[in-house]
This record gives C-alpha cells, structure tokens and sequence, in this order.
C-alpha cells in the first residue's frame, strides 16, 4: 500500500513518550502512529455511524406513522365545537362502563388506573387531565371535557387523540401505550363527534364476535 507523507508539528514530550511506546512495541514511530490513527478512526465509525442510522431510521418511522395517521381519516380534521365534546365525554363514560360490565371482576378504580396507564404515557396529557376525566367518569353531575381541553389534546407528537387510542389500547388488552390513530375497527373522531354514546354497544358487539 502506496503512502503519503504528512507534515504535522507535535508537542516534544509527546513524541517522546511516542517514541518510547513504539520502541516498547517492537514497531518503528511512523507504524505506531498509524496504528493509533486507524484504531481511533475505527471506534469513532463503531460509536457514531449505528447512532446517525438509528436516528434516520426513527425520523422516518415517525414520519411513516403521521402519515398513516393523516390517511387514516381517523383523526379529527376540524376542531372541536363543545356539543362535540360533550358528546366525546358521554361516549368515553359509557365505554368505560361497558368495559366494567365485560369484566365483572374489576373495580371502577383499577379500570380507571388501567385506562389513564395507556393515556398519560403521550406528551400533551398531564395531571389536570386525569382529573377531569376521573370527575367525568366517577361523578353523575360532571362537567363535559371542553372544546378547548379536547383541541388541546391533538396537538400532540405521538398521538393526536390520545384518549381514543387509550380506549382501543385498554379493551383489547394492548400494553403497548402507542398511538392506535389507524385502527379502523373503533368508531373514528369525527363518528364518536356525531353519534356519541350510542357507538359503545356496537363496539364491545364487535369484539364479541
């Protein structure tokens, strides 16, 4: 293999102690040095290159998801008037007491324990959140999510509708906390905005089948 020399100025103590390493080493100075450079080249390529792919590959899973997500006609093109929301409110009422009638043997607490575990893992969800839905769910006289609560709730990274994808994930038993914004067997957004509660019997119909 052809060489090149390379001029380079260097500290006096660390050539010497350069050369007593090469002369330790049975090698001359310049095969030392070029030992050294091509092992620290080698754990540099071995350290960066898999971290730079593995971040490509992320972005373009993430890319991948949102635009199965916006395809999908799942997820709620227009924002949010308040009759929706309250229909919204009622709809995940009457899920959630559904799902406690399938199980029997469950408590309203740990439903709803089990239900906001695959809620607050998205970034836009927050302990004010778990609250309102816990008074939505437990009391009688509640005051439905607001338009701007549900809005608010959309403009999340990892998942525009964080507790349509909690529902899906908690009644089909998924402990994968993801975004399940493309499932096509839950009634979407929009559907749960017209129709309201009256979805919830067709999906636990769906699933006994």
């Amino acid at each position: 293999m052809s060489r090149t020399q390379l001029n380079i100025s260097i500290d006096p103590v660390l050539l010497k102690a350069l050369k007593k390493a090469a002369i330790r080493s049975g090698k001359t100075l310049s095969n030392h040095l070029t030992e050294i450079i091509s092992a620290s080249i080698s754990n540099e390529n071995n350290n960066v290159q898999p971290t730079r792919i593995q971040v490509l590959e992320e972005k373009v899973i993430a890319l991948e998801k949102k635009f199965s997500i916006l395809t999908s006609n799942n997820h709620k093109i227009t924002p949010f008037t308040e009759e929706e929301s309250k229909k919204w409110s009622e709809f995940t009422r009457e899920v959630f007491y559904r799902k406690i009638e399938q199980e029997e043997h469950i408590t309203r607490k740990e439903a709803f324990e089990e239900l906001v575990s695959q809620i607050s893992c998205f970034n836009q969800w927050n302990t004010i959140y778990t609250l309102r839905l816990k008074e939505i769910l437990f009391l009688d006289d509640y005051n439905p999510f607001s338009a701007k609560e549900l809005n608010f709730l959309t403009l999340g990274n990892e998942c525009p509708s964080p507790i349509r994808t909690g529902l899906i994930n908690w009644i089909t038993g998924n402990n994968s906390r993801e975004c399940s914004c493309i499932n096509r067997d839950f009634p979407t957004q929009q559907e749960i905005c017209l129709r309201g509660s009256v979805l919830a019997k067709d999906i636990f119909r769906t699933l006994a089948t």
